[in-house]
């Protein structure tokens, strides 16, 4: 049942995480679904801290591996509730993933508009450690769909890479500017280790706070030793 909401305008977030079984190997000590674990914990209390986001910010979480499923509705953040406890398994199907990660956006806009509240544009957040799944036809079909609804305003799309994901295939997903579609280049988020969810959370949660107090513009600089930009010639 959701909570008692205020008036304040909304902005809807979706983590899309991956919990595929790769999520839950160690690597040089390291699992990163333990950290995910502990980000999305540091998250919960970072939202809940802060006076404007803990009335604004709506997050839903979805997660995909085998299929996707949504593990948390988009709403705002209670004190008496908590994040999932995510637990890796299966294989990598990140179409499944962000098609239940706009599916959800795309309802909760329609429940926005039948209230007649208003809304900043939504986030995708993608974190995902290896190949896909999915076949090169289901991805193409799903880059046009980003592109368009990108082109189109319906949300914001950012995807980051850790480990061995493959971060020319997160390019290719990425929402293009006119700019890079005529250099044929693509832009996607690759973090220097999985101990950095922590940090691209606080990226996130920053640059939605920026679109809140600017109008919808985030401006916020993602720190280089939490994740750098891979540029990657689609051509």
């Amino acid at each position: 049942m959701e909570q008692a909401r205020n008036t304040d305008q909304k902005c809807p977030v979706v983590l899309l995480l991956d919990t595929s079984g790769s999520m839950g190997d160690e690597v040089n000590g390291v699992m990163a679904i333990n950290e995910l674990n502990d980000a999305l914990k540091s998250l919960h209390e970072e939202i809940l801290s802060d006076p404007v986001l803990s009335q604004r910010l709506e997050v839903g979480i979805v997660c995909f591996d085998d299929d996707a499923r949504v593990e948390k509705p988009i709403d705002l953040i209670s004190a008496e509730g908590s994040f999932p406890e995510l637990q890796p398994g299966g294989t990598t199907n990140v179409v499944a993933g962000i098609n239940k990660a706009i599916e959800i956006i795309e309802e909760r806009k329609a429940f926005y508009k039948s209230n007649n509240e208003a809304y900043y544009r939504p986030f995708i957040v993608l974190f995902t450690d290896g190949a896909p799944s999915n076949s090169e036809d289901e991805i193409e079909a799903l880059d046009v769909q980003i592109q368009t609804m990108s082109d189109n305003k319906k949300f914001i799309f950012l995807p980051f890479g850790v480990g061995d994901a493959d971060m020319s295939l997160l390019a290719k997903l990425a929402a293009q500017t006119s700019d890079q579609r005529l250099a044929n280049k693509a832009i996607a988020y690759k973090m220097t280790n999985a101990t950095k969810f922590k940090e691209v959370f606080e990226f996130v949660s920053a640059s939605i706070g920026a679109a809140i107090g600017q109008g919808g513009a985030a401006t916020t600089q993602l720190d280089p030793s939490v994740a750098q930009a891979v540029t990657f010639d689609l051509s």
